[in-house]
């Protein structure tokens, strides 16, 4: 029986890991499935007079439990286990020595505590109780015998190998147990009441590790084989470890996500050009272009302006073009090169020093040798800091505009002030 239920603990894992390798749907959000192993204590009739602790004659037990979450506080399970229990009484009055072996299935309302009200969700720990209902299938063994030899309980406390009679007194031999439980002299099914109370370890978002006891309260009182006042119990201390499918814990108290198909946004397009976001390397493209496979306007003729911004469609290969794609000649090429060289040393002079009388004479005899002609249109607000008044902003200009506005003698403000440096440098 236990290598058929282990086969089916494992068909039941593989399952549910599939589940959860399609677990698109909203339909799974919620669902944990977890495995568990620990010991089960008896407590009832047999040994009740002999002052033992409850954990005494433990025996192994495992199982496997799935929980549905019900919005962030109540969550609904389903467990299954199987297990053993075992205690023995040897005394004046009463010689009972037994083995249970069941199989236990119950259905509990689950009440976790992270849920934001009690205890924080990002907590890494929190308790849980549940209460439920439950099916109890269970086998009786009793040692009665040592191999062929059966067990006589005698008044004075001891087994022998002969019925006790007063005739028999000297002949009689005490017997010592085997510990074989070869014989089943019970078999029968129960209702029980599972109470558990634990502690959850969130060891990552989906996977957590759980410490539980479980009182199991059963509606006989012949797990032992043996009637007496009330009825038997079991206690379940167990360790298991819990993955959590899908997104968690199904938010029904959080509105603020009800009307959001999560399921779509994998596949959103926000700029509609027929390439999702996920894949867009160029996002925001305009509407009505043509894009690649990427996402990014076609370009031709390969000159890196995109089909709809290029005047000239038809570039030839490796032609220096504009930002419009139209083809520069050999003069406009050195024009630019030349203006961005300039831009490029009044920038440095600008960030380094002032510039003296000397290097702004040398500034403007090299602009004169590259026959550049510079013309700005300056804003009327800038225009008092053209103090040579060539139409044109120096770097030496800016800095004594700069000492002007800390000296309180320039009428600018700071906003203006750095729109100055701005201006400057797109001259």
């Amino acid at each position: 029986m236990k290598q058929f239920c282990t086969h089916i603990l494992l068909v039941v894992f593989i399952f549910f890991i599939s589940i959860e390798l399609n677990a698109q749907s909203s339909f799974f959000n919620g669902f944990s499935f977890g495995v568990h192993g620990g010991f089960y204590s008896y407590n009832g009739n047999v040994g009740k007079e002999i002052k033992t602790s409850i954990f005494t004659n433990t025996r192994t037990g495992y199982g496997l439990r799935i929980e549905k979450k019900i919005g962030n506080f109540i969550g609904l399970e389903l467990n299954g286990s199987m297990g053993s229990i075992s205690k023995w009484q040897l005394d004046t009055a009463v010689y009972k020595s037994f083995k249970t072996d069941f199989m236990h299935g119950s259905f509990s309302v689950v009440f976790d505590f992270d849920n934001d009200k009690i205890i924080k969700k990002s907590s890494l720990f929190t308790p849980f109780l549940s209460v439920g209902i439950g099916y109890l299938s269970y086998n009786v063994y009793e040692d009665l015998k040592k191999d062929t030899l059966n067990y006589y309980h005698w008044t004075d406390g001891t087994l022998r190998d002969m019925p006790q009679a007063d005739s028999l007194q000297d002949i009689a031999s005490i017997v010592v147990r085997d510990y074989n439980y070869e014989t089943n002299t019970l078999t029968s099914t129960a209702l029980t009441v599972p109470l558990k109370f634990g502690l959850k370890f969130k060891l990552s978002k989906k996977v957590h590790a759980r410490i539980a006891a479980t009182y199991i309260l059963t509606m006989t009182e012949e797990l032992d084989n043996f009637k007496g006042n009330g009825n038997d119990k079991m206690l379940y201390t167990s360790v298991g470890l819990q993955y959590v499918f899908g997104s968690g814990a199904s938010n029904v108290d959080d509105d603020k996500y009800k009307n959001v198909d999560f399921s779509q946004i994998d596949k959103l397009d926000s700029d509609a050009d027929g390439v999702i976001d996920d894949k867009d390397l160029c996002p925001g493209t305009p509407e009505g272009v043509e894009v690649d496979a990427k996402g990014c306007p076609k370009d031709d003729d390969n000159d890196g302006v995109p089909n709809y911004k290029d005047k000239e469609p038809n570039t030839a290969t490796g032609a220096i073009v504009d930002e419009n794609g139209v083809t520069l000649t050999d003069e406009q090429i050195a024009l630019r090169e030349a203006m961005k060289d300039s831009i490029e040393v009044e920038r440095r002079v600008f960030k380094t020093e002032d510039l003296s009388e000397e290097e702004t004479e040398e500034l403007k005899e090299y602009y004169e040798q590259q026959n550049i002609q510079v013309t700005s249109n300056i804003p009327d607000k800038f225009k008092p800091v053209d103090t040579d008044n060539d139409g044109y902003i120096s770097a030496k200009e800016v800095t004594n505009a700069i000492d002007a506005f800390f000296e309180g003698t320039l009428d600018l403000t700071v906003t203006e002030l750095h729109e100055l440096v701005d201006f400057y440098f797109e001259q």
